[in-house]
């Protein structure tokens, strides 16, 4: 008697077993040994991230444009920064007042930035305010009420606080 479907073999199931566990994520330990967040020291250049400024502009008009200044507040709140103008406005550390770039890379405690020189500066929130310019208004962000990942930031809903000035 022949059956239409045969028994597979052991060591084809050990060789689905084995492809299935190979498939897995880096872990952050793996993730520091590589350096895979980290930006090349060639790639430090402020017309690299120019585009991405523009980009970054088309994205924000679209986000103002729709909304009342009021309701804007809460959208800016969860609004991605990578590829904004950001001045360091008032800050516990007297050496980073004044610092402008574009936003490169935004971490839970900090944004990096490139300045016009070609510079990277790592900006902490904490302690910090940062300021942005859209059309003809000045925005002001309070980085101790921005210490969170962006992701996380984007579907939290938050409550309104008190702007606690340095």
């Amino acid at each position: 008697m022949l059956l239409d479907n045969p028994l597979k073999s052991s060591e084809e199931k050990k060789k689905r077993t084995i492809l299935k566990k190979k498939v897995k994520t880096m872990s952050a330990k793996e993730k520091r040994q590589t350096r895979i967040y980290e930006i090349p020291k060639e790639c430090h250049k402020y017309e690299l991230f120019v585009p991405l400024h523009e980009l970054w502009l088309q994205y924000i008009e679209e986000l103002y444009g729709k909304s009342s200044p009021n309701i804007f507040g809460q959208k800016l709140l969860k609004a991605d920064f990578h590829g904004a103008i950001l001045t360091v406005s008032k800050s516990k550390c007297a050496s980073y007042i004044g610092v402008t770039g574009i936003a490169i890379q935004e971490t839970e405690n900090m944004f990096k930035l490139i300045t016009r020189d070609n510079n990277m500066k790592c900006i902490p929130k904490g302690h910090s305010i940062f300021t942005f310019r859209l059309r003809d208004h000045m925005f002001t962000l309070y980085g101790d009420q921005f210490r969170y990942r962006s992701a996380i930031r984007a579907t939290k809903k938050f409550k309104n606080k008190p702007s606690i000035d340095l």
